[in-house]
């Protein structure tokens, strides 16, 4: 099955360049970044082998849907979406901290509770409830963010008092993660999805706090099926997942969760097709149209093109 599984280009104006889990970082001007989201996928802080066929595109088309919708509601870092791999930001520093917003008992959170945790991020959670149930209101459970191993959990209160990000910055990032998420509610909805929860990062340019990630993917955010999901919780019976929830709950199955110097197993042939298909799905129930797969045999010669168009009208 072929692949983007990572890039090595030479921009004009380059100033620099890094690779993370999934995206190809080139540095222009030291003011914009061009970010080439590939189709790696990790999983428990750890980059698989394997590669998902159209992973790339579909993250960077909706967050291209996605930062469409909320421009004007929240201050943005990108520019533009030249080719359906890349972005095009504004280059911002970046605060050091990872904001989640959930509503829903799925993933770490769950496996938290059902082990007797019940405080996550300075945040306590109600007794009696079951996985994939709902919380009676989204709560904010920010990180830290690690270059390398796991986030750790830090309360609001810790983030300003630790001086990570200012106490009137906060206010903002808080006020617009959760304006985020209530909106990210009813385009799922809209898209018979139920969002469980959303990841955001934000940063500062010239003093103004702005949204500096992806927003909404099915890898910044948890979607499970919204038919039938009342009832499948009435009978404690498995919910079905849209994002890669799926991959990570097959690895687990097979003794892995990013133990040190544990190698993840390879992903089967099936398990590419179905997260693939899944990634694909989120996409159109989102945005509302067809997914239209690039070629990938003209990937590399249409991407160098693009950018440098781009980088002519910055």
């Amino acid at each position: 099955m072929k692949v983007l599984y990572e890039t090595d280009y030479q921009f004009s104006r380059q100033t620099g360049f890094r690779r993370g889990k999934v995206r190809d970082i080139y540095e222009i001007d030291h003011e914009y970044l061009v970010i080439i989201t590939t189709d790696r996928i990790s999983a428990y802080d750890v980059v698989l082998k394997e590669a998902i066929p159209y992973k790339g595109q579909v993250l960077t088309q909706i967050s291209d849907f996605m930062f469409r919708t909320f421009r004007g509601e929240v201050p943005l870092a990108w520019v533009e979406t030249p080719d359906p791999n890349v972005l095009v930001m504004r280059r911002a520093r970046v605060f050091p901290v990872e904001v989640i917003v959930r509503r829903c008992l799925v993933g770490y959170v769950w496996r938290l509770y059902r082990t007797g945790g019940r405080l996550i991020s300075g945040v306590r959670l109600p007794e009696g409830l079951s996985e994939n149930d709902l919380l009676p209101e989204p709560i904010l459970t920010p990180t830290t963010k690690s270059v390398i191993g796991h986030d750790v959990e830090i309360s609001e209160r810790e983030i300003i008092e630790s001086g990570l990000v200012p106490a009137s910055q906060w206010e903002k990032v808080r006020s617009y993660a959760l304006a985020l998420f209530q909106k990210g509610i009813q385009i799922a909805e809209k898209g018979g999805m139920l969002l469980c929860d959303a990841k955001y990062e934000f940063g500062e340019i010239e003093g103004e706090v702005v949204l500096v990630d992806e927003v909404h993917t099915p890898d910044s955010a948890r979607y499970l099926k919204l038919e039938g999901y009342y009832e499948r919780q009435a009978r404690k019976d498995p919910q079905i997942h849209l994002t890669k929830e799926y991959v990570r709950e097959w690895l687990m199955r097979r003794g892995f969760q990013g133990q040190p110097n544990a190698t993840p197993p390879p992903l089967d042939i099936e398990v590419i097709r179905e997260a693939r298909d899944r990634y694909v799905e989120v996409y159109q129930r989102l945005v509302g149209r067809p997914f239209q797969p690039r070629d990938y045999d003209r990937i590399h010669q249409e991407i160098p093109v693009r950018v440098e168009e781009a980088l002519a009208r910055l």
